[in-house]
């Protein structure tokens, strides 16, 4: 059976892959790139097959991950077109994955080109630093926005922390006209999540933040007037056309890994109405005050408080509501951070679950895609493997420390 590729993943070390770093804007890039335009890897030097195992050379570096999605165009035979996961990578410069029928010929003619495509959401409105995104699934019930504000508030200083004001809008006429449920959302102070107030050290500006540069590494807290230095910073995007995770450092020093902050949109899984979430950290305070990205991940952290919001309550009500992640092992539990269980070995495997929401006591579904780990790191970073059911990536991340998670990418 060939692989599915519904569900894409992207990482910084691409080739020409954009880059989070120091400067506004560049969250709107990387977006841009995984959801809309894609990433171009290269031209080949030559494409073979035999029966329905094909071989890709490039002449240089494809800097491609075993286990990503790549769309091959410009082959003469249509076999070859179109897209496939890489199953193996012999080397540097050089990608297997499986085609859909036996190729007609042994090698592809054409001038045979790849990229990693994207996950092909929409993006119907924008300005500038800011944009609309939403899913293509015109199969769910809603398709609300996520709106991105990823430009320097006048409120704010070019020397402060750098991030993305984020939140969930139900309906737009353009970038800046918005209807229906927002979530998060404040009656009293409509403009509170996008437009800042005051100045100095005193601003406030924004309310729902996906950080991207500060000042402190991940393992404690940072003064967001505190100057992040320059450089970029590790990210991965793993996705389908429903949702999707943007991991990241906010940091450069490479003593702290691969401590990516865990942050989501999309809709969550359930059984009787498909409802959007958004993870982020919601921080509603003064440049002069800390914020601590490593203790508001919901993504990999159960029982974290007011950083995942879903846009309508479980009645369905026009009142966006604070949900937290569970572990079925119990209560503050880190993904890949411990082995609550056992450490794997010969006898005992690697346990991982998938990761239910609930508002309160009400469950209202499960995280998509995802899959929490009972033991303490068990892969290497962006190991891809095959289990009974499906392929998965592990995929490092910040749970107040070294953590890990594991993501379905289907049959």
């Amino acid at each position: 059976m060939v692989a599915s590729t519904d569900i894409k993943f992207y990482v910084h070390t691409n080739t020409n892959a954009p880059q989070l770093t120091n400067n506004f804007g560049c969250m709107i890039n990387v977006l841009d790139a995984c959801l809309i335009n894609g990433i171009n890897v290269g031209q080949a030097t030559s494409l073979t097959a035999t029966g329905t195992a094909a071989t890709l050379l490039f002449g240089t570096g494809h800097n491609l991950k075993q286990g990503q999605v790549i769309k091959i165009h410009g082959a003469d035979q249509p076999e070859f077109n179109g897209e496939h996961r890489v199953l193996t990578i012999p080397n540097s410069n050089t990608v297997t994955f499986e085609l859909l029928s036996p190729s007609s010929v042994s090698i592809a003619t054409g001038t045979i080109n790849a990229s990693l495509p994207p996950l092909d959401w929409e993006k119907p409105f924008s300005g500038t630093g800011k944009a609309a995104y939403r899913s293509p699934n015109t199969m769910l019930p809603t398709r609300p926005f996520l709106r991105v504000v990823d430009d320097m508030d006048a409120a704010w200083t070019s020397t402060y922390a750098k991030y993305a004001k984020v939140g969930i809008v139900e309906e737009m006429t353009d970038i800046d006209t918005m209807f229906g449920v927002q979530a998060p959302f404040d009656s009293a102070s409509p403009n509170k999540n996008w437009v800042g107030t005051g100045s100095g050290s005193s601003a406030h500006n924004g309310w729902a933040k996906w950080f991207y540069a500060l000042a402190s590494n991940e393992d404690t807290s940072s003064i967001k007037s505190a100057t992040p230095p320059e450089g970029a910073r590790s990210w991965l995007v793993v996705g389908n056309s429903d949702c999707f995770y943007i991991f990241n450092r906010f940091h450069t020093d490479s003593r702290y890994g691969q401590r990516l902050l865990p942050q989501f949109f999309g809709a969550i899984d359930t059984d009787y109405s498909k409802v959007f979430g958004l993870a982020a950290v919601f921080d509603y305070t003064s440049a002069s005050t800390s914020t601590a990205p490593f203790s508001a991940t919901p993504v990999s952290i159960s029982d974290i408080a007011n950083h995942l919001i879903l846009q309508r309550n479980h009645n369905l009500n026009a009142i966006p509501v604070f949900c937290n992640t569970k572990s079925p092992a119990g209560s503050n539990v880190r993904s890949g951070f411990s082995n609550y269980i056992a450490a794997p070995s010969g006898a005992v495997p690697v346990f991982s679950f998938k990761v239910p929401v609930y508002e309160g006591s009400t469950p209202r579904g499960v995280m998509p895609l995802i899959e929490w780990l009972q033991q303490t790191t068990p892969y290497a970073d962006l190991t891809f493997f095959k289990d009974s059911q499906s392929y998965k990536i592990a995929a490092n991340c910040m749970a107040y420390g070294d953590g890990q998670v594991l993501f379905n990418l289907g049959n």
